[in-house]
């Protein structure tokens, strides 16, 4: 004969599952520091392409690399531990995606185009330095949003 449930215990079971979900979505998202990492990486790249010294582009190019492999590594790692599913992120969060990254490319160039065009020596690096303000700015806010829109469709709650 099947026991049955308390309301109470149910209650907590379905608690218990809703805090796991969490615990998954919360590995996948990207944490503060990468924002960081990235933005300093980049500038870096560009002040030292723009430096035309060839033993700087080379330490800096190695420093890129490394650092940018480093730490996407260690964000993957970490996030291939368990794996949300496709439709958690749905339309909404694809296009905010996609809208950050536009923004930040339109405006980073904008930047660097605008101060050439001015004349004002390494555009590239300044331009960078604006992607780097907006990618740590903008970057942690995009995570808290598609965090809201990964619960918000998770199983059991609103779609």
């Amino acid at each position: 004969m099947a026991e049955q449930i308390h309301p109470d215990e149910a209650a907590r079971a379905l608690a218990q599952i809703r805090d796991h979900q969490e615990q998954v979505i919360d590995v996948n998202v990207i944490p503060v520091w990468y924002w960081w990492l990235i933005g300093g990486l980049i500038v870096l790249l560009a002040a030292v392409v723009e430096s035309k010294d060839s033993t700087l582009i080379g330490g800096g190019v190695a420093v890129f690399v490394v650092g940018l492999l480093a730490g996407t590594g260690w964000v993957v790692r970490r996030a291939l531990r368990v794996q949300v599913r496709n439709e958690l992120i749905g339309a909404g969060g694809i296009g905010l995606i996609l809208g950050f990254v536009a923004v930040t490319v339109a405006v980073s160039l904008a930047v660097a185009f605008g101060l050439q065009y001015a004349g004002i020596s390494h555009p590239a690096t300044w331009g960078n330095v604006a992607c780097a303000v907006l990618l740590v700015t903008g970057g942690p806010l995009l995570m808290r949003a598609l965090r809201r829109i990964m619960l918000a469709r998770r199983s059991g709650g609103t779609r």
